[in-house]
């Protein structure tokens, strides 16, 4: 190997040392500020607790009922294997019930009647038809 070509061989070592350092750097202060993040949102949000509790108390209610503050997110409704085997693992599953109505998904509101779903498409991380 010519010296000029160990050379360049050299820099790009040290370019990719400097640009792991760089990442490694970026890496930590991404989590520190994530972190850091979080706990001022707990902060706020128990502090906001606080002041809402507060403020339910004074409207002095015969008997205040306690409050659960914290907030609870849905979850999609998962088919039944038994009644609706096509649409597991399917994005476009619907299962909420209107006016009393199952609505299976958009493309077939009762449910697919054939044995396989032409319109079935994964959930991320699943491929089950």
């Amino acid at each position: 190997m010519e010296e000029w070509q160990k050379e360049i061989s050299a820099a790009f070592k040290d370019l990719t040392a400097l640009f792991d350092g760089f990442r490694l750097e970026l890496t930590e202060l991404a989590e520190e500020v994530t972190t850091e993040a979080q706990e001022i949102l707990n902060l706020q949000w128990d502090e906001l607790k606080e002041v809402l509790t507060e403020l339910w108390q004074e409207l002095e209610f015969e008997e205040p009922s306690p409050f659960n503050w914290d907030i609870h997110v849905p979850t999609q409704p998962k088919p039944d294997p038994a009644i609706h085997p096509i649409c597991v693992g399917c994005v476009n599953y619907n299962g909420s019930a209107y006016g009393g109505n199952l609505l299976v998904c958009g493309f077939h509101p009762y449910g697919c009647t054939d044995e396989a779903c032409e319109d079935w498409e994964a959930e991320s991380g699943n491929d089950l038809n």
